[in-house]
């Protein structure tokens, strides 16, 4: 049998492995409680983790950088995660009995917190619109350029969408001015920071975009009292990085402003499937909100999200460029190969998500359970309920890339207003995220079905997505 038939069989077979390690992982968690209590989930925990780590990347295509390479991008991309989570325990200390117009510090500092992914989502579109593929490409000053030539504009447009979150913030939690200012004041250092990582959230400047998150933590640590601080030393770095960019600007350019307001929206509501859960969470539930196991719980999502990006996107990108190639220059015969590899490529990088956070889920669970048993329920369910926002996400960015924005954006919709339904009616947290278990696993399957319809003939698609940019 020829090499590329042997590579067909042996695609479909590993992702029935994945899949079947995808259901023994979830399906455990879900049993967490009755295993933990026999004392069996660590020991299932590794069998599955064992026996799926192989199948997991093996469904792995396209380009791929060597193992030692991988591994420093990934702690460089995880350099939010891995700083914040050492520094943040040791700096709570230093602003505990503080308060701002009459907020606990520690309340402002939570709710930016919980506001600043999903914000970033929605306030750096407008700015990824203005570098286009210049952001992809090897010409970093062309993109510093370019980037600082509409930054300043962009930054500023983008500032309505605050409103967005701090009057339910203010209303509900019961705000003074002076909170209501000085959470707007993170908001909008938050806003300028997240804007300039753009430019260093590429795999050729991932050591710029951990510089800047290291100069983050370091003024969380050095002086937790000054709330203000971190995300001002992490946006002096970028200044720093992006000064002869800033210096060549001699007129600063604008987007159209019904451009940003399309991509402000269609960052909120794409970002509303990973984040808004958080914040309706807060909202409803305020000081009552168990931040350490929700956000342990979200940990395998958060890995499998950069896994994703680091591992699997780059080939994702390559076959997609392998298609447009084809079609300015190749036969339809290899036209239609290579949409076929293309079509392996995007189910083979879902699935292998779904692998990933499902077994790392189950690890964390078991986790949970050795140390914390009286958190195990809520922790396996929200794990499990962040299974499910993690793959709504990732497909729909993929029905996002592929021009199918209005499906998207809708479905990521139809998430936000399930959680605000199920987070304000008053039921306990444990509840609430199995409603949504329940709400999501039909947006999954819409969201799944919608994908593979779209990719599974991507030449179409790209072809009409290609004409009408003309």
């Amino acid at each position: 049998m020829p090499a590329p038939a042997r590579a067909a069989v042996r695609r479909p077979t590993t992702h029935r492995a994945a899949l079947l390690v995808t259901a023994v992982a979830l399906a455990t968690t879900a049993a967490s409680s009755a295993l933990a209590a026999s004392g069996a989930l660590v020991w299932a925990a590794c069998a599955v983790v064992a026996v799926g780590l192989g199948p997991v990347f093996l469904t792995r295509r396209g380009p791929r950088p060597g193992l030692a390479r991988a591994a420093g991008q990934m702690v460089l991309s995880l350099a939010p995660v891995l700083l914040l989570t050492l520094v943040y325990p040791l700096a709570t200390a230093g602003f505990e009995g503080r308060s701002v117009g009459g907020a606990p510090v520690a309340t402002l500092l939570l709710a930016s917190s919980l506001t600043v992914p999903w914000l970033s989502q929605s306030v750096c579109m407008p700015l990824y619109r203005a570098l286009g593929e210049l952001n992809a490409g090897d010409d970093a000053r062309a993109a510093d350029d370019r980037f600082c030539e509409h930054w300043p504009a962009a930054l500023v447009q983008s500032l309505p969408v605050l409103a967005l979150f701090a009057v339910p913030a203010a209303l509900v939690l019961g705000l003074g001015p002076a909170a209501v200012g000085a959470y707007l004041l993170l908001c909008v250092l938050h806003v300028a920071f997240a804007q300039s990582l753009v430019v260093a959230n590429t795999p050729q400047r991932r050591r710029l975009w951990a510089l800047a998150w290291t100069a983050y933590a370091a003024a969380l640590l050095a002086a937790p009292a000054l709330w203000f601080l971190p995300p001002l030393a992490g946006l002096v770095v970028q200044l720093l990085a992006l000064r002869r960019s800033l210096v060549r600007v001699r007129r600063p350019a604008r987007l159209e402003h019904a451009d940003v307001a399309a991509d402000l929206l269609r960052g909120l509501l794409l970002g509303a499937v990973l984040w808004g859960d958080k914040f309706v969470l807060f909202l409803a539930s305020g000081a009552h909100l168990a931040v350490q196991t929700i956000f342990t719980a979200l940990l395998p999502v958060v890995l499998a999200y950069n896994h994703y990006f680091v591992r699997l996107a780059p080939g994702f990108d390559a076959s997609v460029a392998r298609v447009r190639t084809a079609m300015e220059q190749d036969t339809f015969a290899v036209l239609t190969e290579r949409s076929r590899a293309l079509y392996g490529t995007v189910v083979g990088s879902v699935v292998t998500t779904g692998s990933v956070a499902a077994v790392l889920g189950l690890l964390v669970t078991a986790v949970v359970a050795a140390h914390d048993p009286a958190a195990l329920a809520l922790s396996a369910t929200v794990t499990i309920a962040s299974w499910f926002l993690l793959m709504i996400t990732v497909l729909c960015y993929k029905l996002d890339y592929i021009g199918r924005r209005l499906p998207a954006q809708a479905l990521s919709a139809v998430h936000l207003l399930a959680c605000v339904v199920v987070f304000t009616a008053g039921t306990p947290a444990l509840e609430a995220y199995a409603a949504l278990v329940v709400a999501d696993l039909a947006v999954c399957a819409v969201a799944l079905a919608l994908c593979l319809r779209h990719w599974r003939t991507p030449e179409y698609t790209l072809f009409w997505r290609l004409a009408t940019s003309w």
